[in-house]
């Protein structure tokens, strides 16, 4: 089931024990994607990262304290990996466009967790996002943005989840799709909302069915409903993505004249 900005998967007893001993840690610097492109005022880069087999001690090299301790909270060993290969890529990728060494990169956070690169001259903005296999990554200059992707699946809970989040005028449009598409436009939705929620860095303080997004399949995605800000729609453009065969996703960045490039994380499968 997708759960917006997830946060359920964290261990709420005792810190597991750390897979990779700390013996191994800052031993090898993995490669960076090189030559990253270079990144136009006008221009979102979409990295699409398929999940690898990269020796983890590799990422954990990047990662500062801060970093490792949450990673530690994941109760499984495959979220720890996935956690550590996310985050250690994300600081080569960010470097990469930089110039920068990526273990000495500082990131903020606001009041609900949302990273920023440290320091008031950085126009450099980006957003993760993760889901079964696949980690998705967004680069622009300047404007907000996030992004959200999702597996494509069978949905158990679907319409108890879009009647407890969904708006009224996305209620209506997922029950006036066929019930062989409900499944696909629900995630539609899902992802969209998402996105947003992640563009404006609010997270769960928004009130999900306050706004509405489309969510069929003949209509351009768009924002098309605020409750609390008419002008809403017209700050926001979304688009829709499909980064690999049996994948779904969104992003949503501020208004403008924006050409969507992508890419791909080279596989060392």
């Amino acid at each position: 089931m997708p759960v917006l900005l997830n946060r359920n998967n964290l261990f709420a007893g005792p810190s597991a024990p750390d897979p990779v001993p700390s013996s191994q840690r800052k031993v090898q610097v993995p490669t960076r994607p090189h030559p990253v492109p270079i990144l136009s005022a006008n221009e979102v880069h979409l990295w699409t990262l398929p999940h690898g087999t990269q020796e983890i001690a590799e990422y954990t090299s990047l990662l500062n304290d801060a970093e490792m301790e949450r990673a530690r909270r994941f109760r499984f060993p495959a979220l720890f990996e996935r956690f550590v290969a996310d985050h250690g890529r994300l600081r080569l990728l960010l470097a990469a466009y930089l110039d920068a060494d990526p273990q000495r990169l500082e990131f903020v956070f606001n009041e609900q967790g949302k990273p920023r690169l440290s320091g008031p001259d950085c126009r450099l903005r980006f957003n993760m996002s993760h889901t079964r296999g696949l980690t998705m990554i967004a680069v622009c200059l300047d404007a907000e943005l996030g992004i959200d992707v999702e597996a494509l699946r069978p949905v158990e809970d679907r319409d108890d989840i879009a009647a407890r989040h969904f708006s009224p005028i996305e209620r209506r449009s997922l029950q006036a799709e066929p019930e062989a598409d409900r499944d696909l436009a629900f995630l539609r939705c899902w992802t969209r909302k998402e996105a947003y929620v992640k563009a404006r860095g609010e997270g769960l303080s928004l009130p999900l069915d306050g706004f509405a997004v489309t969510l069929d399949g003949k209509h351009r995605a768009a924002l098309v409903h605020c409750s609390w800000d008419e002008h809403e729609p017209y700050r926001w453009m979304i688009e829709h993505l499909q980064p690999m065969p049996g994948y779904i996703g969104a992003i949503v960045i501020e208004q403008g004249a924006w050409s969507m490039i992508h890419f791909t994380w080279p596989s060392t499968n």
